[in-house]
């Protein structure tokens, strides 16, 4: 329930503080909120009401009201107005002091406990999709549903407009020179490696026989095995599969995600990504590389995928847009330039029927042609940056139990882990009782060796920034 009292935003500022009137404002207002000043449910004044208390453009505090509310600070009700966050943790009223009038850190933020308030969602694979609202994005499905109605399916590899434009989007963001026939439309990632796993086993005319990192994902595997593959486990090894075990597996395809391991992080550097094409020249063996956060990358420049540097075709790139922009879309895509791979692929999609609606695919390849997913993705690239920033702030020093931060050097996860045997196999188990939902790292692992690390992986995309503090804070308090 909201209250009713009114708050007075002049006595939250410092007048003669640090920083602009738009930092001093932004500050001043974290500070009441975290300090119980302000409580969960308390109206907002209005921007123009605030603007003229502090002598301030409006714009300026529109735009402080807007960076509160993607934090998790604020939120605005459509006809009502702006209040302070519900998810907010209850603080006594004026229990301000030191620690609360700094901006919170993993040190200070509220405690978290399962009883007080939902969990928050740290599981890794979750985007934030706070800015896709936004004009392109509306634009784009108005489009995509203001003509004609098709009365028949859209094609097996998906309306030649999306394709074109995701061919677009690959070379300049991947360095992948493909055409539109090269790319086959899906419903995510997990749909286009069963087409693919479908497609490779009744070209090689048997059981498809797949290398997969260990540790690796647990839903690709899955996929894999429900299509009756047999998984071979592979070592990570130096940020990358083993290069020896590969040559040593002999299997038929390879699953890969060299580009930000899942989900210990790490990459493999071009010279062993050569190796691998070297490889699956030699064998005759199908590569396929799972392509899945490389849009986020945080330090430098990301690698070119290995599909790029290959002229032989033996690579597939399997890419979605479900991290991108969200999983509810359900869209994806394989990329196959062997043309026996890709006609064996299509066949089992004739089987299997169409999967991807045609007004999604229209608003989707609207949505890339206008640039938008381009500023969508200028946007959360900026906002994952910052969230990695707190998550080193809060976990980087030095923990208890060997505990180690990795894996931040793309996408939106992180993963914290020591040695097997080190006492942090059940952290996962112990943070979900506080109120945290996180992955347990063991469970990625796979096949007749023991995990070689324990410890959870976490993702950090989704949540606010009051929600990020305060589980962090819990996670560090859980580890000592």
């Amino acid at each position: 329930m909201r209250h009713a009292r009114a708050v007075d935003i002049v006595e939250m500022i410092e007048p003669d503080g640090p920083g602009s009137p738009r930092d001093r404002l932004s500050t001043g207002l974290r500070a009441a909120i975290l300090g119980g000043r302000m409580r969960p449910g308390d109206a907002m004044p209005s921007s123009r009401a605030v603007a003229s208390a502090i002598g301030v453009a409006r714009g300026t505090v529109v735009r402080v009201y807007d960076e509160l509310s993607g934090e998790g600070y604020l939120e605005t009700v459509h006809g009502s107005g702006t209040f302070v966050s519900m998810r907010v943790p209850p603080r006594a009223a004026h229990a301000e002091n030191e620690s609360t009038e700094r901006r919170v850190n993993a040190d200070t933020a509220p405690p978290m406990s399962a009883s007080s308030s939902p969990p928050i969602e740290l599981r890794p694979g979750i985007p934030s999709t706070a800015s896709i609202t936004r004009g392109d994005w509306a634009a784009a499905w108005r489009r995509a549903t203001g003509g004609e109605v098709a009365a028949v399916y859209p094609p097996a590899a998906g309306l030649p407009t999306l394709r074109e434009q995701i061919a677009r989007h690959l070379f300049h963001s991947r360095g992948l020179a493909c055409d539109a026939d090269d790319v086959i439309v899906t419903s995510g990632a997990r749909e286009g490696l069963a087409l693919v796993a479908l497609g490779l086993a009744a070209r090689l005319g048997g059981r498809l026989r797949v290398g997969c990192e260990n540790p690796g994902h647990v839903g690709s595997r899955a996929v894999l095995a429900r299509l009756g593959a047999e998984l071979v486990p592979i070592d990570v090894i130096d940020g990358g599969i083993a290069l020896d075990s590969v040559r040593s597996s002999r299997v038929s395809a390879l699953l890969v995600t060299p580009s930000h391991q899942y989900p210990l992080g790490g990459s493999l550097d071009v010279g062993r990504r050569l190796q691998l094409l070297e490889w699956a020249e030699r064998t005759n063996a199908i590569i396929i590389e799972d392509d899945y956060d490389s849009e986020f990358r945080h330090l430098g420049r990301a690698l070119p995928s290995i599909a790029s540097l290959d002229d032989s075709g033996l690579v597939v790139h399997v890419g979605s847009y479900s991290k991108v922009i969200t999983p509810w879309l359900r869209c994806g895509y394989v990329v196959v330039r062997d043309k026996a791979v890709r006609a064996a692929i299509l066949d089992a999609r004739a089987d299997v029927g169409e999967t991807v609606s045609g007004i999604p695919q229209q608003a989707l390849a609207h949505y890339l042609e206008s640039g938008g997913l381009s500023r969508h993705l200028a946007r959360t690239r900026r906002a994952y940056a910052h969230k990695r920033a707190l998550v080193l702030d809060a976990l980087g020093g030095e923990l208890e139990s060997c505990l180690v931060l990795s894996a931040l050097d793309g996408g939106l996860h992180a993963v914290l882990s020591s040695p097997a045997g080190t006492g942090n196999a059940d952290l996962a188990e112990r943070l979900s009782r506080r109120g945290v939902a996180v992955t347990e790292l063991a469970r990625h692992y796979f096949g007749p060796t023991t995990a070689g690390r324990e410890g959870i992986v976490f993702g950090y995309g989704a949540a606010t920034d009051l929600e990020l503090h305060t589980a962090l804070a819990t996670i560090r308090r859980e580890t000592v």
